[in-house]
């Protein structure tokens, strides 16, 4: 037998404060209903659109371009600007935070894996990265965003 493990570390489950399975997908199982288990399959793989060659979260985009392009020099900095999300914001609205940061790491490899993976399907010939990082565009704390890699214009 062959295990691949998941992108995320199961040992966590036990510093959950409130553990209500014997794995992670047991715990979402018990701990959620499926109208919050289809917001998080839309936040794992959100609607992306693209304007004047740029790759947006559309969830974040304002229809700004124009002024997008007076305020940056190429569309890798639009992108990272308008890609960039705090993940503090997700979290402030959650009852419990472990002060090491792990769940928020976590959290943030997740989205990264699956963000890279809806990225690579729709563009399969565009070099896009998912990046993690703190207070990117000034962000506040860990923040994940995405653009594309050599973007000239």
């Amino acid at each position: 037998m062959k295990i691949y493990k998941s992108i995320v570390d199961e040992r966590i489950l036990h510093d959950f404060s409130k553990i209500q399975g014997r794995s992670l997908i047991n715990h979402v199982a018990n701990s959620y209903d499926i109208e919050t288990a289809i917001s998080f399959a839309s936040l794992f793989c959100p609607e992306i659109i693209e304007v004047d060659d740029c790759i947006f979260i559309s969830e974040f985009y304002n229809g700004n371009i124009m002024e997008l392009r007076k305020l940056y020099k190429n569309t890798k900095d639009i992108e990272m600007f308008v890609n960039s999300w705090s993940l503090q914001s997700l979290v402030k609205e959650c009852d419990v935070i472990n002060s090491s940061g792990d769940y928020i790491e976590e959290f943030a490899k997740a989205i990264q894996y699956f963000w890279q993976l809806r990225v690579n399907s729709l563009f399969p010939s565009r070099d896009i990265v998912v990046e993690i990082g703190e207070e990117i565009m000034g962000e506040e704390g860990l923040t994940v965003t995405l653009y594309q890699k050599g973007q000239p214009k």
